[in-house]
C-alpha cells in the first residue's frame, strides 16, 4: 500500500463530502414528496419488485438495519400502501407487497423520481457518464476486495 498523503486524504474526504450530498439531496426530495427518504428507498424497490419482497432481504439489499426497515414497513402499513403476507414456502416469513393504493401512489412518485433523476443526467455527455459509472463500479469493487481481507 503506498504511503498516503494530506492531498489523497483532502480527497477522500471529498469523495465522503459527496456521498453525503448526494443522500441529502435525495433525503431533501423525499421530504419534500411528503415521505422519509427510507420510506422512499423501500418504496422504490418494492415498485421494482411488484412480484413482493421478504423485509430482511429489501434491508439487507439497501443496507438498513432491520429495526429501521421494519419501522418504515410499519409506517406505510399504517397509511394503507403496503401489505404483508405470509411466504408461499414457510408462514413464519413475510412477504411485503402495495395494496392498490399503494401502487398507484408508487407509481406516480417513482415516475417522478426517475424523471427528476433524467433530467438531471441529461446535461451529462454519454462519454461522462459512461466514465463516471466505470469509476465508481471500480472504486465500490476495490473496497469490497478491502472487506475480505
Amino acid at each position: 500500500m503506498k504511503k498516503r498523503d494530506d492531498k489523497d486524504v483532502r480527497m477522500l474526504l471529498e469523495l465522503s463530502d459527496l456521498w453525503r450530498r448526494y443522500d441529502r439531496v435525495y433525503t431533501c426530495w423525499a421530504q419534500k414528496h411528503g415521505i422519509s427518504n427510507s420510506a422512499m428507498t423501500l418504496i422504490e424497490e418494492l415498485y421494482m419488485r411488484p412480484e413482493g419482497v421478504e423485509p430482511a432481504e429489501v434491508a439487507d439489499y439497501l443496507g438498513v438495519p432491520r429495526q429501521t426497515m421494519t419501522a418504515t414497513l410499519d409506517a406505510l402499513e399504517r397509511k394503507s400502501l403496503v401489505e404483508r403476507f405470509p411466504h408461499e414456502k414457510d408462514r413464519r416469513r413475510k412477504v411485503i407487497k402495495f395494496t392498490p393504493e399503494g401502487k398507484t401512489m408508487a407509481e406516480k412518485l417513482v415516475n417522478e423520481l426517475h424523471e427528476w433523476e433524467m433530467n438531471a443526467l441529461s446535461s451529462l455527455k454519454w462519454t461522462e457518464l459512461a466514465r463516471a459509472f466505470k469509476t465508481v463500479k471500480h472504486f465500490c469493487t476495490e473496497l469490497e476486495k478491502g472487506l475480505k481481507d
